[in-house]
């Protein structure tokens, strides 16, 4: 009777360890893995915080570079100590102008049917500016040249006109070619009539290079 009541405490006492051997197992399982979800956690975090710290890199060098003349594409594309920058703009433009004062002169026509009138405006000087060097072979000094018809220029300026002269139609009584003398060019575009304009520059021409 003694040896059967050792064995049934054995018994009971290795019944009852085996679950808490199971249960330390199963800890140290658990404890592993978050150990190994706590590394990784930390990796993925390292790497999330370096690449906020590179886009911030590369967003305060792209706003330098915008400051500095410099687009983000181009600050991208450059590789490190080197610049980029942009060539000058080397456009080479020539001015004509009368060599002889009050050689510039404005001729303002107005038509209708067989009847013309004439206007004549005289200036003291003015120039053109353009971006070819003209050819002025044939350029005939006495009969000059129409700039608007010859040259093609985006900027031009004629100083202190003043009208020299007027013509009429002889075959219009005397009052109506008063009458008409005194329209506005809107007032003699509502009676139909319409304007050729020509702006030419007479005598010898001064050609200069400007930048």
């Amino acid at each position: 009777m003694p040896a059967k009541a050792k064995r049934t405490k054995r018994a009971k006492t290795k019944s009852v360890k085996k679950p808490a051997r199971k249960v330390a197992v199963k800890q140290a399982k658990r404890s592993a893995g978050t150990k190994t979800a706590k590394k990784a956690a930390k990796k993925t975090a390292g790497k999330t915080a370096k690449k906020v710290v590179a886009k911030k890199s590369l967003a305060r060098k792209a706003v330098k570079n915008r400051k500095g003349g410099v687009s983000a594409v181009e600050a991208a594309n450059t590789p490190s100590g080197e610049q980029t920058s942009k060539a000058p703009d080397a456009r080479t433009a020539w001015r004509i102008s009368p060599e002889i004062s009050r050689s510039v002169l404005k001729i303002d026509t107005w038509k209708k049917g067989d009847l013309k009138i004439e206007y004549l405006k005289v200036y003291r000087t003015g120039w053109i500016v353009v971006d070819r060097r003209p050819d002025l072979a044939e350029y005939n000094p006495e009969e000059g040249i129409d700039i608007f018809e010859e040259f093609e220029f985006d900027e031009h300026e004629l100083y202190d006109g003043s009208e020299e002269a007027s013509i009429v139609p002889n075959e219009l009584p005397a009052e109506e070619r008063q009458r008409l003398l005194a329209l506005s060019e809107a007032e003699l575009a509502e009676e139909g009539w319409t304007l050729e304009s020509v702006t030419r520059f007479k005598g010898p021409l001064v050609v200069e290079e400007v930048g």
